[in-house]
């Protein structure tokens, strides 16, 4: 099994795509992916007194750089449903998210206060519970943010793939994009384990792939002509 893992955005849109009542498509698996995490996001929207609408799909929903960059909707139906299949958005508010999870807009953090503790704890608590099952004996390509990845607890057995960006000579520091377009590419060629090496985009390609217990971090160079 491989998933990738998938960062929320606090830079979001207002679009209303979706004329259903959110918590009445709760129970519908193809708009709710992580059903079993509906009590705890009830209770959060109710503590922040948060509007449920308008509603649109999680990759309409988020934008900022990695969603901008994806440019999810111009994608092929097929590589627009391998992300659909396997992606998982992590998020302050949801937990955990499907790509095409119908979604309102929010102005929550990791750093809000709930319950006496972060989100981020929050999240971290309820989800060691539930990630380590979840994740077992899988592939996981992580374009997560350090507070997002906090969230997650990883089985022994899965296989981590994250990417590190050098344009020119310095390491690239905000690398949203970098990561956008490298998630296109493995979805558009099916990127494996097997085959990393062969991942490239504008002007990048990768030049070293390193292996350190259950964690692969592939590293790529660019002239940085275009990002």
């Amino acid at each position: 099994m491989i998933f990738y893992l998938l960062p929320s955005e606090k830079k979001q849109s207002s679009m209303d795509l979706i004329k259903e009542d959110y918590f009445s498509i709760w129970e519908d698996r193809t708009k709710n992916r992580f059903p079993n995490l509906n009590s705890f996001r009830k209770e959060i929207i109710e503590d922040f007194e948060l509007d449920t609408t308008p509603l649109a799909p999680a990759w309409r929903r988020y934008k900022g750089s990695f969603w901008d960059s994806m440019e999810f909707w111009c994608l092929p139906p097929k590589v627009q449903q391998d992300i659909i299949d396997k992606g998982i958005i992590v998020s302050p508010l949801f937990g955990l998210l499907g790509v095409d999870d119908p979604i309102f807009k929010y102005n929550l953090t990791y750093e809000d206060i709930y319950k006496g503790k972060t989100l981020r704890t929050f999240w971290k608590e309820v989800l060691k519970d539930f990630t380590p099952g979840l994740l077992e004996g899988a592939t996981v390509f992580d374009f997560l943010t350090n507070q997002q990845r906090e969230t997650i607890t990883f089985p022994e057995n899965v296989q981590i793939i994250r990417f590190e960006y050098i344009r020119k000579d310095k390491k690239v520091t905000n690398p949203m994009a970098h990561r956008a377009y490298t998630i296109r590419y493995i979805a558009e060629k099916s990127i494996t384990p097997e085959n990393l090496e062969k991942i490239n985009f504008y002007d990048y390609e990768v030049i070293d792939i390193k292996n350190d217990a259950n964690i692969t971090t592939v590293v790529m160079k660019g002239e940085g002509k275009y990002i």
